[in-house]
């Protein structure tokens, strides 16, 4: 252990000799006949020996492949994966018709709960898939829903699935403008919506949103509603009658599409990211049997929407056998503790929530060691920005001293995490255990050269098959390859700034485009706020670099203050000696400026190259989508702030 590297959990033996890691790896050494001592040996074969590594998964997980030519055609850029495979997603849970486990368990903000046993959903699914079918919907046909983390869209999406649909979803939190600049790209022909939800003690109506959407959908012939609002021109989803006949899922291609995913589109229009069947039920196996040691006994949960990806991976513990549960609404509400609540309630095993939540807990006096019981809570996963050293021991002190943490980075374009966790390894304060088995990921200097132990870009050297098929309407593949691969050719540039040290465990300091550049020394926005976040009179902060009217580069530190403190000498002198002290003098910012907000993405990310092209001059309309914006209010201070600096 290097110096200064603080160990917070090492796995029982007998947890990791029982993991699916462990049987995988131990199936890997039988079946390559070869010798694997620990886990960064066996990434290493496995990315080293790609195909066999992918069938190695497929086999281990029971995937049949069928009779597929080859594994891929070998172009980094344009790789095809087992062409001639048929399979079909909704197939893994179709498997379990006949089994009266609990699927899921949703739990609603007013404390109303219900269950459905794999029996039951695939009863629902079957009478949603017939219905489509008889009403014309089919392959390739898009199916978009405007829909809350509830049974029913997961009912739409495996229906969609079967009959080999194509799925895209969007929260109802999404205004008018964000939800028809994604859904009108891809032209459904189904449209399902979700006529009010509730959060944060709130009921929100979406009839009229609803309404408002679907004009700007000309294709749609089937418009469906959740619930028990009735919507002129709208069936209601219940009013469709379950089938027993149990209908068997169309088999598609391995790339025949099976979601639309959607980037941010803060700053321009959403990419529509397509992902196909065969690469998400390899990489999601492995995800979350091998990375999440998740199986038919886990209960699982993410704290998410249906507009971002962790709903898509948390869906997926339908196919591992395992119940999830799904609540909708705010984690604030009737209080913090409801998350915790609820583990303690359903027996929750793996739990998954945002590094930001825990950020936010630091900052709280709610004692979830002593309040909670948490018997059954073997794993939480972090994701969504990295998590600093302080939320690490936040966890291990404060909520339960014997969980695995993991914390996770990837992306919606990849619908996974590349940078996770093991349940083999220890878990070591700020960092991510390791790179994911079968994802080359390095750290790469701007010549394209591996570091170690030094900061670079996030890079992918090989191909993946979660990758995305394509970018809707990029038939040619022009913005695909400009989005991942003009920056090193031949090469997935993933967007962030990270480093691996020698035993593949990796910090993440940011997002490369954000990264603060100093006379060449380059720091991650990440360290900034992992540095300061600390101190008790910072609530959130959010920090940008730029050049100024005379192109000197410049620093800027925006801080929201707790309760009554106010920003004075002392403050902003406390601020720089701890930036000085963590990190080093060059990276004190050149202003530090008490601001009532930080501005925040939908999926809860903070707006860095927005603001600076806000304080740069830009017009904010040419530059910022208002409706990806989760509290738009709080740009006004920004647009003055251009006026003070400039």
């Amino acid at each position: 252990m290097d110096k200064g590297e603080q160990l917070l959990w090492t796995p029982e033996q007998e947890y990791a000799r029982g993991s699916y890691m462990q049987k995988f790896m131990d199936y890997t050494a039988r079946r390559a006949d070869i010798r694997i001592n620990n886990y960064e040996e066996l990434w290493s074969w496995s990315v080293h020996n790609s195909e066999t590594f992918w069938i190695y998964i497929a086999d281990f997980f029971h995937v049949n492949l069928g009779n597929y030519s080859s594994v891929l055609s070998e172009n980094n850029v344009d790789t095809s994966w087992f062409p001639g495979s048929l399979l079909n997603y909704a197939n893994y849970v179709y498997s379990r018709r006949n089994s009266d486990k609990v699927a899921i368990i949703s739990h609603n903000e007013s404390g109303g709960s219900k269950t459905l046993s794999y029996r039951e959903l695939w009863h629902r699914v079957s009478g949603l898939a017939e219905y489509l079918n008889g009403n014309g919907i089919g392959i390739g046909d898009r199916v978009c829903a405007y829909i809350g983390n509830v049974p029913e869209a997961i009912i739409a999406f495996l229906a969609s699935a079967s009959i080999g649909a194509i799925w895209s979803s969007c929260s109802p939190d999404f205004g008018i403008k964000g939800v028809i600049e994604r859904f009108s790209q891809i032209s459904p022909k189904v449209f399902i919506v979700s006529p009010e939800y509730s959060y944060n003690g709130k009921v929100f109506q979406r009839t009229e949103n609803a309404k408002e959407i679907l004009k700007s959908l000309p294709d749609v012939s089937v418009a469906i509603t959740t619930g028990s609002i009735n919507m002129d021109g709208f069936l209601r989803m219940d009013s469709i009658p379950d089938s027993k006949d149990d209908y068997k899922p169309v088999n598609v291609s391995f790339s025949h599409p099976l979601w639309i995913l959607y980037s941010s589109g803060t700053t321009g229009k959403p990419k529509a990211i397509v992902h196909g069947h065969g690469g998400i039920i390899l990489e999601h196996f492995k995800v979350l049997g091998l990375h999440m040691n998740i199986g038919e006994k886990s209960i699982f949960t993410w704290t998410t929407t249906t507009g971002w990806m962790m709903w898509n991976v948390l869906v997926s513990g339908l196919i591992m056998g395992s119940t999830i549960v799904l609540y909708d609404g705010s984690l604030s509400y009737p209080d913090l503790g409801i998350i915790w609540k609820l583990s303690d309630k359903y027996r929750i095993t793996h739990l998954g929530i945002s590094a930001a939540y825990i950020e936010s807990l630091t900052h709280t006096s709610l004692n979830i060691y002593n309040e909670y019981n948490l018997k059954e809570l073997e794993f939480i996963g972090s994701t969504g920005s990295p998590l600093s050293p302080e939320g690490f021991e936040y966890v291990y002190r404060n909520i339960k001293n014997d969980v695995w943490l993991s914390s996770l980075s990837g992306g919606t374009d990849l619908c996974s995490a590349i940078c996770l966790g093991s349940p083999t390894l220890p878990v070591y304060s700020g960092m991510i255990q390791c790179r994911g088995l079968g994802s080359y990921v390095e750290a790469l200097s701007p010549d394209g050269k591996p570091l170690i132990n030094k900061k670079g870009e996030l890079a992918i050297m090989a191909p993946m098959p979660n990758m995305p098929v394509f970018l809707w309407s990029d038939p040619e593949k022009k913005r695909y390859y400009e989005t991942y691969y003009s920056f090193y050719p031949g090469i997935w540039r993933h967007g962030d700034f990270i480093s691996v040290d020698s035993h593949g465990r990796i910090i993440i300091y940011g997002r490369s485009d954000s990264v603060l550049n100093r006379n060449g020394i380059r720091i991650g926005t990440g360290e900034i706020y992992s540095s300061i976040e600390s101190l008790e009179f910072i609530r959130d902060s959010l920090v940008i670099g730029f050049n100024d009217s005379k192109g000197v580069y410049r620093i800027a530190l925006f801080v929201v203050l707790k309760g009554n403190f106010t920003m004075e000498e002392k403050i902003i002198e406390t601020v720089r000696k701890k930036i000085r002290n963590d990190l080093s003098p060059r990276h004190i910012p050149d202003y530090i400026l008490q601001a009532r907000d930080v501005p925040y993405t939908l999926n809860g990310k903070k707006m860095e190259i927005p603001v600076t092209r806000i304080i740069e001059g830009n017009v904010l309309e040419s530059i910022i989508n208002m409706d990806s914006v989760r509290n738009p209010d709080c740009l006004d201070y920004y647009i003055h702030i251009h006026s003070i600096i400039y």
